[in-house]
């Protein structure tokens, strides 16, 4: 597969607009060079030669033009009759001034070109970044929201940067550099071809030669094997004291010395190959610039015109020009090699399956009336682990059910199965005998309410935070009244702006609290909160760490139970034993599968896992016993 073509998905995109400016830039920056080394030539031929224009009898004979500047064997640049009769200063100024503005349009030209280069490429990586929102929703439904956090992480913090990266490289390298690259080339040609040939081709052996010499699969092998050989070294030394304690007859020390000569085969490889890199490269290169100079010397002393002063500096120029093109292009088709996969790893996730979403089928729900049902249901990740394994479960409204479990994923997967995300293997979920496949989300959305340890509050006011989604009018007062009840209001009307303060997602937490002032604890009472003024059928809530104060009377409990007594399901991921005891209902998991339920004194007589759970997460003087 050609390497260049690997991002022609990104750079086809609807949003990588202004290609025509772009090119119009590019184009200009690219022959902006080659003109620039002819400015350059005239220049140095109108100083070796003290006047313009320069040309040879023969030349003027058979062309007829006796205006024309001689750089090379087929480089004859012709100039106006105005230019040509003024005197030589005059001439030189007027080079001078050109060349100025040559290099003023060519950096502008390269400064619009990576304008244009990184604005393309924003807006590619701004539209896929929605586009991963959008497949994420769509896909959650099918695959769960848990697995989605993961994708997303791996995709926004290292496929996306990855691909911006390489697709801002692509568009500011070309065309420019493969147009720089050619008009230089065919600038050195008609100095001198057999010179320019042989340059080219002793440049593009050194680079091979220098390629092979650094054998990046022994790099990589060496960079991985190196390390693991050192862990196993710390390992062996941390186990010696106790397997000298086996009597083992000294294998402890064979193993110790079969991976220390392992380790010196490894460096002492990776070290000849570094040591006698540049040498060769040298070398060669002395090599190279000896066949040039062996040509040079023939083209002069045999040949019937020689290389003027201001030819060879138009063809160095040029092939200077040409190999820094070149070397852009090397760079390119190098994080090339790393994009392409970052690209691949991003469509391949914005596919579109052929099974339908949920969110496609437009089935509405009219709040929860009898029960929440799962029968039979059997949930798997995408490498084919159960999470879920034949839950059959019940759940009525007007209780406070709590889910317990050895794996945060199997509890989590639970809560996330009553909000419609993930499609099980096997089973059913059904509300009040409506199966969750057949619903709307936007219809389970209304009945269905999350409170995340952090809310989740999003960017805006904490009014906005409190109301949205919310259909009926709730009076000011109300909401006071609710914050009062949950002895949140006081600290809101100590920051900035109270109930206006903006508020957003949690990015860092310094002394407990982030950015706005809110703590941990606060933002779960604000989740909380909004849930009473919402009073939504069910409620699903995972609490925050308990805190280090003692709590008698935790007012969140509080408003839980009070949601379950007006008719609410309310199931919680819980992480205070508070909660645990004044659950109507407890639901206890092993890994996947369901292995007990009932009440917290039941569960605490007839689990020994349950009482196991109980000493490992609540205990609060569990971290003393290693002291």
């Amino acid at each position: 597969m050609n390497r260049f073509a690997t991002l022609a998905q990104p750079r086809h995109e609807a949003t990588s607009s202004g290609s025509a400016f772009h090119w119009f830039w590019a184009i200009i920056a690219g022959f902006s060079v080659p003109i620039l080394i002819v400015i350059f030539g005239m220049v140095a031929a109108l100083i070796e030669y003290g006047e313009l224009p320069r040309t040879t009898a023969s030349f003027a004979r058979e062309t007829g033009n006796q205006h024309t500047v001689e750089l090379g064997t087929y480089l004859n640049i012709p100039v106006p009759s105005a230019f040509a009769t003024q005197a030589p200063f005059a001439q030189l100024t007027e080079l001078v001034i050109i060349a100025i503005a040559i290099s003023g349009i060519f950096c502008f030209a390269v400064w619009m070109n990576r304008r244009s280069s990184d604005h393309r490429t924003r807006e590619v990586v701004k539209n896929l970044h929605q586009r991963l929102l959008q497949q994420s929703l769509r896909r959650a439904e099918s695959e769960g929201a848990a697995a989605q956090r993961s994708r997303a992480r791996q995709l926004i913090s290292n496929d996306l940067p990855e691909l911006g990266i390489g697709l801002s490289l692509w568009h500011r390298v070309i065309p420019r550099s493969v147009l720089m690259l050619g008009g230089c080339v065919v600038l050195a040609l008609l100095v001198n071809v057999w010179l320019a040939i042989l340059a080219v081709i002793s440049g593009a052996g050194l680079w091979r030669l220098y390629s092979w010499m650094r054998s990046p699969d022994w790099l990589q092998m060496s960079r991985f094997e190196i390390p693991k050989i050192r862990e196993r070294l710390v390992s062996l030394i941390g186990d010696a004291p106790m397997m000298a304690r086996l009597q083992a007859g000294g294998l402890a020390d064979q193993a110790f010395q079969a991976e220390l000569d392992a380790l010196d085969r490894w460096v002492a490889g990776d070290d000849a190959r570094r040591g006698r890199l540049w040498p060769v490269l040298m070398f060669a290169g002395s090599i190279a610039i000896a066949l040039l100079v062996m040509g040079l010397g023939a083209n002069i002393l045999h040949g019937q015109q020689g290389l003027s002063l201001p030819a060879s500096l138009v063809l160095g120029l040029a092939l200077t020009a040409s190999a820094f093109s070149a070397a852009r292009l090397s760079e390119l088709a190098r994080q090339l090699r790393r994009s392409s996969r970052a690209c691949e790893s991003i469509y391949l996730y914005l596919q579109r399956g052929d099974d339908v979403a949920p969110s496609e089928r437009l089935v509405g729900l009219a709040g929860l009336r009898e029960s929440v049902d799962l029968r039979d249901v059997s949930l798997q990740d995408a490498g084919g682990k159960p999470i879920l394994r034949d839950l059959s479960l019940s759940l009525r409204p007007k209780s406070l059910v709590a889910v317990l479990g050895t794996d945060d994923v199997s509890t989590q997967s639970l809560t996330e199965l009553l909000m419609g995300f993930g499609r099980p293997q096997r089973g059913i979920v059904e509300i009040d005998g409506i199966s969750l496949r057949d619903v709307h989300p936007q219809a389970l959305a209304k009945q269905v309410m999350w409170i995340a340890p952090d809310g989740p509050l999003w960017e805006g006011t904490i009014t906005e935070n409190l109301m949205a989604g919310l259909s009926k009018s709730v009076d000011k007062r109300d909401m006071v009244n609710v914050l009062e009840e949950l002895g949140i209001y006081e600290q809101i009307t100590r920051l900035s702006d109270g109930l206006e303060t903006m508020v957003g997602p949690v990015t860092d937490l310094r002394d407990g609290r982030s950015s706005d002032g809110l703590s941990m604890n606060s933002r779960y009472m604000l989740g909380i909160a909004r849930a009473l003024l919402h009073r939504p059928p069910i409620v699903l809530a995972k609490e925050p760490p308990a805190p280090t104060e003692h709590l008698s009377n935790d007012p969140c409990l509080k408003a839980m139970k009070t949601l379950a007594a007006s008719g609410a399901l309310v199931l919680v991921l819980p992480h205070r034993l508070q909660t645990l005891r004044q659950c109507d209902r407890v639901v206890l998991l092993n890994g996947a599968n369901l292995v007990g339920e009932g009440g917290h004194t039941e569960l605490l007589n007839s689990s020994d896992l349950y009482r196991h759970l109980n000493y490992l997460l609540f205990n609060p003087y569990r971290h003393r016993s290693g002291n």
